[in-house]
């Protein structure tokens, strides 16, 4: 029975949640593994600064595509499925660990608390006076789902909305199992007050500069800007259709309310404003890149490429360029072709961890281990000093079960500053039997990272090997 657990997450633009999410689950969960659909504020880099493993996906109005993503990041025994604005109780860390320690053929259905003050939704339960989760709601509603299930090829999600795991699970013979472990679910939070009250300043700002010149169509701009920073993409539109009620022919504007509709799923309108800023203005770049995200949620892939094609010509700097044309490429169906330009996406780019999960995420579709470790070391001969680059190294040998290997450039990727690259040593002299160096690995992780939760775990299993006779 194994014990190991990866958190599976699908996130967009979840900075005032993701923090808090994930402390939730540290003791809980052994790897984060989380799929950006895409996020325009720091969501990522929270991310990356809790060792998540990652990689980017185009939104195609399916959340089980998504989620199946991040099912196929996961490399542990088990799956623990959670969002941005849930939470695990300090309290059911251990009872979670516990289920995990459990037979590998049942998966478990929790109900989620959807905290709210709605006393009127169905199956409404009062919070008690000493809730500690209530957060200040009136109460709660339930709903449940299957959260925590082994990590077994052919689990996978189905439905684009209100996406659920449990008939495959069935299928591949699970049994089904209800648990008394509560997630917490607080789809009604606002933001930090912090960074609220930054929000409100500037949008307080833009109000006043607007009033002082009805106008001044760059004002109207700056508010659809400030507007669309905080999400509130309605008021972003408007401000927009204001600035071009002023300035019609202005192609940054309309490249900008193109996005805007898009996120309010206007995609017909979205379209035929970002067609129009192209055609005011067929070199930017910025409109060709939005337009492919809406033709590429559209399953469009032919469109979609055609318009991250042009991006790239129209701007030769941007070289991330190569990470969206290969999305779109493999969601048309040719992963082969889509690895020729992730991969020219990690040459340019060999620092980016999101172009690097994915260059690696797609060789290991085609089972071309062997290639992408050749690849990823002459990116290091040539001078790239990502230690990530190392780490990735490692787990590939890893994979095909080249352990001393593994293990050098594991401690490449150490010596270069990666702190996570230690626990990943410590995993393979641990299965090696080499306890005493394994002990050591997860301390070295830890002095560099006292909240790396993987180590912590791992040193306390290697600790209790070394001292049970």
């Amino acid at each position: 029975m194994g014990g190991s657990i990866s958190l599976a997450m699908i996130v967009k633009d979840e900075a005032d949640q993701l923090i808090e999410c994930l402390k939730s689950v540290q003791g809980a969960v052994d790897e984060i593994c989380i799929v950006d659909t895409g996020s325009r504020d720091t969501t990522m880099e929270i991310a990356r600064a809790f060792n998540a493993r990652t990689t980017a996906f185009i939104w195609c109005d399916d959340f089980a595509a998504a989620r199946n993503e991040s099912l196929r990041l996961c490399s542990k025994d088990w799956i623990f499925v959670l969002d941005a604005d849930e939470r695990l109780a300090p309290g059911d860390v251990a009872r979670l660990r516990q289920l995990a320690r459990g037979p590998m053929d049942t998966c478990y259905r929790m109900t989620t608390r959807n905290y709210t003050n709605n006393t009127g939704v169905g199956e409404f339960t009062p919070c008690q006076p000493d809730d500690p989760h209530a957060r200040g709601f009136a109460g709660w509603f339930p709903s449940t789902k299957v959260r925590l299930f082994a990590n077994k090829k052919g689990a996978k999600f189905e439905g684009k909305v209100h996406e659920l795991v449990n008939r495959s699970l069935e299928s591949l013979g699970f049994k089904v199992a209800n648990s008394d472990i509560p997630i917490l679910h607080y789809p009604f939070t606002k933001t930090p007050e912090k960074v609220r009250e930054k929000q409100e300043l500037y949008l307080r700002l833009g109000h006043d500069k607007v009033k002082a010149d009805p106008s001044d169509a760059k004002a109207h701009a700056e508010l659809g800007n400030q507007y669309a920073e905080v999400g509130d993409w309605m008021n972003a539109a408007s401000s927009y259709r204001e600035a071009l009620r002023i300035d019609p022919s202005n192609a940054i504007i309309l490249k900008d309310l193109g996005a805007a509709l898009h996120m309010l799923k206007r995609e017909e309108e979205a379209r035929q404003a970002l067609r129009l800023a192209l055609k005011l203005n067929p070199a930017m770049a910025e409109a060709w890149r939005n337009l492919g995200v809406v033709l590429a949620d559209a399953k469009e892939w032919d469109g979609a490429i055609e318009c991250f094609e042009q991006g790239m010509v129209n701007d030769t700097n941007w070289k991330e360029g190569h990470r969206y044309l290969s999305v779109a490429i493999e969601g048309a169906g040719r992963l082969t072709d889509a690895v020729v330009e992730s991969k020219k996406a990690l040459d340019a780019l060999p620092d980016s961890t999101e172009c690097l999960r994915l260059y690696i995420h797609q060789m290991l579709r085609l089972e071309r281990r062997a290639e992408a470790r050749n690849h990823l070391l002459s990116l290091v001969a040539s001078g790239a000093k990502n230690p990530e680059l190392h780490n990735a190294v490692g787990e590939l040998f890893y994979y095909d079960n080249m352990l001393e290997e593994s293990k050098a450039h594991f401690r490449l990727a150490g010596e270069g500053g990666l702190s996570s690259a230690y626990n990943n040593l410590g995993v393979v002299l641990f299965k090696q039997g080499v306890f005493g160096e394994a002990k050591e690995a997860f301390g070295h992780c830890l002095r560099l990272d006292p909240t790396h939760r993987g180590a912590q775990n791992n040193l306390e299993k290697v600790l209790r090997r070394l001292t049970t006779p």
